[in-house]
């Protein structure tokens, strides 16, 4: 008697096989082509003639890619090699084996048609009763740029560069002069009057240094040869050339809104984030999330104008715990609205001085000052200056107000579902090892970062269908 299954090699099916029965009808492979269908694709298909080599279905290229950046796999030449191995990759290739420079082209060529689907599948998450209106939640993450740190220099450091190529152009074309005699042994059958693939190379590269020279507008200021938009940013491993990578979700989870940026700080990209976010779901969001990389008065401001609840707690409310141990912190100080003074906890007032405008920063303080600082003892201690003095912006009621907010037992509740976008980018970049972008270029690492955002949401479809 036989232990163990027979294994027959050369056993044929009784039946044809269908791609349909290697895939398991839960699988992730049959959300993405259900989503895909829904996409309507006739702007791509316009683009394709009828005479020559038929092509393949925009459909079933979507599919692929969709699928890729699901499962992390992004590289066409995987993707292509897939369609031979994996059978979700063959059954949303219909069997089709396309080869990773149609997938390449296909992705490169209609980067403007992904931002389209991005929006669609968002809508498609709110027809199924998913990325509800009402919370927002912002964040964004750094991910590293196709491009070398040490390609970034100062005009300086371009100029001297410069000097130094056009340095080894003039030592190449005097090598080729001496060897003129040799001409014959060196170019064979040829002309004899190719350039040089270094020469080339180092022509090509004294052309990039001059365009990147003409971006320049400050001595000061970096640029990248190889990925003009990329920027030295703060990143979890250190400074280096990356992009910020915004995201805003609903509290389900579902990614609503997605680019990149190469500003260093997220608080620049408080109010883009949010428009972007209600224009690609076409919904208002009256709660908005976000940690203290977002806030600012101006901020404030423009969200408590358009009726927006805001949980975002200001850079100095995260210190004053520890610094109200200091018994003459600002916050240990009394104001009287009748008087318009204040009064320091050594009984001595603050009267109001005069105004203060800081036109770059949009912001008018009010000042006061302690005359009576000179006689007390406790000067020392108190202030560094000759006087105490306290800045009162005129918009300090609207911050004071979203402090309370966070500091009440609700609030607490509500500003710690900021730390399911913190799960997300953990999925993102540690789970599927998104940690770097492939694409160069503003407009191409916006998509390519859409390319992720979509392979998440579809991801979270797939778990609502499973539940």
């Amino acid at each position: 008697m036989q232990k163990f299954k027979p294994v027959i090699t050369d056993q044929l099916f009784l039946l044809p096989p269908n791609i349909e029965d290697f895939v398991p009808q839960d699988h992730l492979a049959r959300v993405v082509n259900d989503v895909v269908e829904t996409i309507d694709v006739s702007s791509i298909e316009n683009k394709y003639s009828l005479l020559g080599q038929k092509s393949y279905h925009p459909h079933l290229l979507l599919k692929l890619l969709f699928y890729g950046y699901s499962t992390g796999v992004r590289s066409g030449r995987k993707i292509a090699m897939a369609c031979q191995q994996d059978t979700a990759f063959m059954y949303l290739a219909w069997m089709y084996r396309p080869d990773f420079r149609t997938i390449n082209d296909f992705r490169k060529d209609n980067l403007d048609f992904i931002h389209q689907c991005f929006s669609h599948i968002v809508q498609v998450c709110k027809q199924l009763g998913m990325a509800r209106a009402g919370t927002l939640i912002l964040d964004g993450t750094k991910l590293r740029a196709n491009a070398s740190g040490s390609h970034s220099k100062t005009k300086e450091q371009y100029e001297q560069w410069l000097v130094r190529i056009e340095a080894d152009i003039t030592g190449i074309l005097n090598e080729a002069e001496r060897n003129d005699a040799a001409e014959d042994k060196l170019y064979g059958h040829k002309r004899g009057d190719e350039l040089p693939k270094e020469l080339q190379s180092k022509q090509k590269l004294k052309e990039k240094i001059k365009e990147a020279l003409e971006k320049i507008k400050d001595d000061k200021q970096r640029i990248n040869l190889t990925d003009n938009d990329a920027k030295y940013i703060m990143g979890k491993t250190g400074i280096d050339t990356n992009y910020n990578c915004q995201a805003a979700i609903t509290e389900d989870g579902i990614i609503v809104g997605a680019y990149t940026s190469n500003n260093p700080s997220d608080r620049s990209e408080t109010i883009r984030s949010i428009e972007i976010a209600e224009q690609t779901s076409a919904e208002k969001y009256h709660t908005i999330i976000a940690d203290s990389g977002y806030a600012s008065y101006n901020h404030f401001d423009t969200l408590h104008s358009s009726e927006k609840i805001i949980y975002m707690p200001d850079q100095a409310m995260l210190t004053e715990t520890e610094d109200e141990k200091n018994p003459h912190h600002r916050n240990h100080f009394i104001y009287d609205k009748e008087s318009n003074t204040f009064t320091c906890p050594e009984q001595k007032v603050l009267v109001y001085s005069r105004k203060s405008s800081c036109i770059k920063r949009n912001q008018q303080s009010d000042i006061y000052v302690c005359k009576a600082c000179p006689a007390c003892d406790k000067q020392q201690v108190c202030t560094k200056g000759k006087y105490w003095q306290i800045n009162v912006e005129k918009r300090e009621w609207l911050r004071n107000q979203i402090r309370e907010r966070l500091n009440s037992t609700e609030g607490k509740k509500i500003y710690k579902k900021r730390m399911l976008i913190e799960s997300i980018f953990g999925i993102i970049k540690h789970n599927l090892n998104y940690i770097r972008l492939q694409l160069r270029g503003m407009e191409k690492t916006t998509a390519e970062w859409r390319l992720i955002c979509i392979g998440y949401n579809i991801k979270r479809l797939h778990k609502m269908k499973l539940s």
